[in-house]
């Protein structure tokens, strides 16, 4: 396929978390460490986070974040406490450590996004609704579309 559309957005995913990875190796740290320190720095004072929240804001697999929270723990970057309405649950806090990287973090996501709205002009809010559709039904709608036969 000459003008793939898939394969634009696995171009565009790969530019830009070659580009995180790079920021996130300054801190010591790796892109999905930081980008889960930003999601939960930009959450926590709204509600309790859990890793189940994980999961869903980056549509990894429960074993993916799993392994994710504790490297994050054993990196001092995050504390697991019990929530307050269920002890069963662990809450998801972020530590002084991880605190004080969370405003580097925070301005390097919004440079990010700056640039993509430069990039995008006019188009910006258009393809954030795109890219969530095509998400959110291939998220959706396993492969099932495959295995039909006509």
């Amino acid at each position: 396929m000459k003008n793939s559309l898939g394969i634009a957005i696995q171009k565009a995913n790969n530019a830009l978390a070659r580009d995180r990875d790079q920021f996130a190796k300054t801190l010591g740290l790796t892109g999905r460490q930081v980008s889960a320190i930003n999601f939960i720095a930009d959450h926590e004072n709204e509600r309790d986070l859990f890793q189940r929240d994980l999961e869903h804001e980056f549509n990894i697999r429960k074993a993916t974040a799993s392994s994710l929270v504790t490297a994050m723990v054993a990196k001092n970057l995050l504390i697991r406490v019990p929530s307050t309405t269920d002890a069963r649950y662990k809450r998801l806090l972020l530590t002084p450590h991880a605190r004080q990287m969370a405003q580097q973090i925070a301005a390097f996501f919004a440079t990010s996004e700056r640039r993509m709205q430069t990039l995008l002009a006019d188009q910006f809010s258009l393809s954030i609704q795109s890219l969530q559709q095509i998400s959110q039904a291939f998220t959706a709608t396993p492969t099932m579309q495959h295995s039909k036969k006509p």
